[in-house]
């Protein structure tokens, strides 16, 4: 996950949010939902805040099941799920 720490509630215009959903496509949770969002496209996002030290919270990169447990593996899906979504 990026570092947390921000008020941002925005992602800057640099931000590619296409690269960072095309990371999830291969996740058996939710990759068949990121794949159609792909296919068919992403709705943009409806504003926010943009406070430039950061952007949201995001999944960096993917963490299968057998990567994280526990407390770290629900904050992770509550995290990457928020961000598909």
């Amino acid at each position: 996950l990026s570092y947390p720490r921000t008020e941002s509630t925005a992602y800057p215009k640099s931000f590619d949010v296409r690269d960072v959903l095309s990371q999830q496509a291969q996740d058996s949770r939710w990759g068949k939902y990121v794949a159609d969002l792909l296919d068919k496209g992403h709705t943009k996002s409806r504003g926010g805040v943009d406070m430039g030290d950061h952007p949201p919270i995001t999944p960096v990169r993917p963490a299968g099941t057998h990567e994280l447990s526990g407390n770290m593996a629900r904050v992770y899906e509550l995290v990457t799920r928020h961000f598909i979504a």
